[in-house]
């Protein structure tokens, strides 16, 4: 990761309306892979993933009310004062034996990605997981071929205990878990 970029624990100091209003969540995705019978699949199938600027500010709105209820950690990646990257941690915890707490989100702007930036806001999340007595970290991860191979990459396997209502809301995602 380039030493000019500084990734930090965000407060709700740190959030503003605007925050997002640079960041490039562009993505096309090409390929993705699917459930079939119990065999995860790769196919061919094309679409966007693109948040406009009225998405971003319900984002950030969505950061502040997270941090501001101390509902869960949001983690920033900076280079100088432009947000690039970000993970969500939300603090409730799940699981027939309160193991788990959720990474809702972990994005890196178009242009910063593969520098290792998604890593080490990865590795925050589940040190804070860690710090608030979780045995594992959930993911609900989107369906692309790019995002399955970074979690696939890190050490994330198949969720051992499927979170229902985390699956329905998002039904193509792979849900995803990680031991802290």
């Amino acid at each position: 990761m380039d030493e000019k970029i500084v990734v930090k624990e965000l407060h709700v100091n740190d959030m503003y309306d605007e925050m997002l209003i640079s960041f490039n969540r562009y993505q096309k995705v090409t390929r993705i892979w699917f459930n079939n019978n119990g065999e995860w699949q790769i196919k061919d199938h094309d679409y966007i993933e693109d948040w406009d600027e009225a998405k971003k500010i319900e984002r950030a709105k969505q950061f502040k009310t997270i941090l501001a209820e101390h509902k869960g950690s949001i983690f920033g990646a900076y280079d100088e004062h432009k947000l690039i990257g970000f993970s969500v941690i939300i603090h409730k915890f799940f699981g027939s034996d309160r193991q788990y707490v959720q990474l809702k989100y972990l994005h890196v702007s178009l242009e910063y990605r593969h520098k290792g930036i998604g890593k080490e806001l990865f590795k925050l999340s589940v040190e804070k997981a860690r710090d608030l007595g979780a045995k594992k970290l959930y993911i609900s991860a989107n369906d692309s071929e790019e995002t399955q191979k970074f979690y696939l990459g890190i050490g994330c396997v198949d969720a051992v205990e499927i979170n229902e209502a985390l699956a329905q809301e998002e039904p193509y995602d792979r849900q995803m878990e990680y031991p802290v």
